[in-house]
């Protein structure tokens, strides 16, 4: 019996509600318990609606529920049915051992229902705290017509308006002046997993050894005292390369460069230092920025000046200035960077395809125009937009701020085909190194975002921990499933696992659940050992699993 969601995990709160409800009408029989099933779905979609947590109620979410929800939003032919179909979710749930550790008594809860029946019937029996769909929904059973007869209901709905249907005109007036003055709820911020971060000795090895950092500190040290720039802000031909040949770049293009946006990646790493403010241009020369000169022997901070830069080089890559104009998405990619590391940070140090960056980019743009505005662009934009930023993910590769890889499975590149909607998708795979996981949960910390660690959820129910675990990476659930074990006695720990095991149906969260059992003493050990070797007697990786 699952009780707990991720967000957006419609589908699997369908299923579940209704296998919730199967087990619910067992129970009533056996229990000779009269309950409408419809007002108790109604109850668990509130729930559902309010934070995903079935099996956590306190006496002011009943409060909430009687007072304010259903009055609003659940059509209700008989308000004396809502009390008693709550008084029975109540005790299926207690019944259940489906009531988590923060939820109130259920003498609480029965006594909550009975102070709040009150409001209830108020709430319904006036007709102007109804939402605009419950108001038309009650409209048509009043008057005998079929809601799953879409031509009835026009004909109503047109009689209504002409004034032949008699209804209450200064309630619907009141609901709609209420709902049009209504600000629309902001989007929610995303709910982060958790990450494991590098150690300080960690991340300053990392900073040692990035080769975008040595680089640009060559870079800087060969600018000096200044260097001469021509006309156009650029370096003279025989300065870039002699840069060029000091940073080991641009082999090839040496011979037949005429001017120095000839030598591409040279280029690339000059703007980059000045994206990073460590060069800048002054009266025709490019001089050292004298603030950054501390950070340049301080691993840690220049990779951080550094990380933060990414974004401003795409002006200027490959010496066009692309996004001077309306570009491919009408963003640049300062602006669209966050979003290739908002879901990066979410897939929590593993691998998504560029293609969905793309994607997403599209899709923002799209939203903020409220039409579709990437498709009247010309395929050479399009062509220049992915050119920059595989330039830009090959500079972050540099820098170790991520990983690059390529899909090969024949089956998940037709997936990026459908993703993409082109024949010739971007195979390349991207993942944050952990430096770069580290520089992304510091932006978002910047941004006020919340970004947990490991043991944040040490308080939390297990089932909760388990579902929030289920799409992270391994090394990370196992380590906020220890941090739960050693937040509470071990026997404490035990007991609420073996609960939970008792009534979960879903394979990852009992998987665990075990690893977690396997942590609290020799007796959940054995304990463990025997509830994975029940599911699967078979399997000869039990112990290795459950002692890793």
């Amino acid at each position: 019996m699952r009780l707990v969601f991720a967000p957006g995990d419609d589908q699997g709160y369908a299923g579940a509600r209704d296998r919730l409800l199967e087990a619910f009408l067992t129970w009533s029989r056996r229990r000779r318990v009269s309950a409408d099933v419809f007002l108790v779905a109604a109850a668990l979609d509130y729930k559902y609606a309010l934070d995903r947590r079935l099996g956590r109620w306190t006496r002011a979410h009943v409060a909430d529920a009687l007072g304010m929800w259903f009055p609003r939003h659940v059509t209700v032919l008989d308000a004396d049915e809502v009390p008693e179909a709550f008084h029975a979710l109540i005790d299926f749930l207690g019944d259940s051992d489906g009531l988590d550790s923060r939820s109130s008594s259920r003498a609480e809860l029965h006594a909550q229902v009975r102070d709040s029946t009150p409001a209830l019937l108020d709430g319904i029996a006036d007709e102007r705290n109804y939402d605009l769909g419950k108001f038309w929904g009650v409209q048509l059973r009043r008057h005998g017509v079929d809601p799953a007869d879409p031509r009835a209901v026009q004909r109503f709905l047109d009689r209504a308006r002409s004034g032949e249907v008699d209804i209450d005109r200064a309630a619907l007036a009141e609901i709609t002046r209420r709902e049009e003055q209504t600000p629309r709820d902001p989007a929610p911020p995303p709910e982060l997993p958790p990450v494991l971060l590098p150690s300080a000795a960690d991340m300053v090895q990392a900073a040692q050894d990035s080769v975008a950092l040595d680089l640009l500190r060559r870079l800087t040290g060969w600018v000096r005292a200044g260097r001469r720039l021509t006309r156009d802000g650029r370096l003279g031909l025989a300065d870039a390369l002699s840069l060029a040949e000091l940073l080991g770049l641009d082999q090839l293009y040496r011979d037949t460069a005429r001017k120095s946006t000839d030598l591409p990646d040279t280029s690339m790493m000059l703007h980059w230092a000045k994206a990073a403010r460590l060069v800048r241009p002054v009266n025709g020369r490019l001089v050292q920025v004298k603030s950054a000169a501390r950070d340049l022997h301080r691993p840690i901070e220049l990779w951080r000046r550094v990380f933060g830069s990414v974004g401003r080089i795409g002006d200027h890559l490959g010496g066009t200035d692309v996004f001077g104009a309306p570009s491919l998405f009408g963003m640049s990619l300062a602006d669209a960077f966050p979003i290739l590391w908002l879901e990066l940070y979410a897939a929590g140090g593993g691998p998504i395809p560029v293609e969905l960056f793309h994607r997403l980019v599209r899709e923002a743009v799209n939203d903020s125009c409220g039409c579709v505005v990437d498709d009247l662009a010309g395929d050479a934009e399009g062509r220049l937009w992915r050119r920059d930023v595989t330039a830009l993910l090959d500079a972050l590769e540099l820098l170790g701020a991520v990983e690059l890889g390529e899909l090969l499975d024949t089956d998940e590149l037709d997936g990026l085909v459908e993703l993409s909607g082109r024949e010739d998708p971007d195979p390349t795979i991207v993942s944050l190194t952990p430096m770069g996981l580290w520089a992304v949960h510091e932006m978002l910390i910047d941004q006020g975002l919340h970004a947990p660690l490991p043991g944040e959820l040490a308080d939390e129910d297990i089932e909760y921990v388990c579902v929030r675990m289920s799409d992270v990476r391994p090394a990370v659930a196992e380590a906020e499933l220890d941090a739960w074990v050693a937040a509470r006695a071990s026997r404490d720990a035990a007991r609420e696992l073996t609960r939970f095991l008792a009534r979960t149906d879903d394979p990852l969260h009992r998987d665990l659940a075990l690893h977690a059992l396997a942590r609290t003493g020799s007796r959940g050990l054995a304990e463990a050992k025997r509830l994975r070797s029940v599911t699967d007697p078979a399997d000869p990786r039990d112990d290795e699993l459950l002692l890793s």
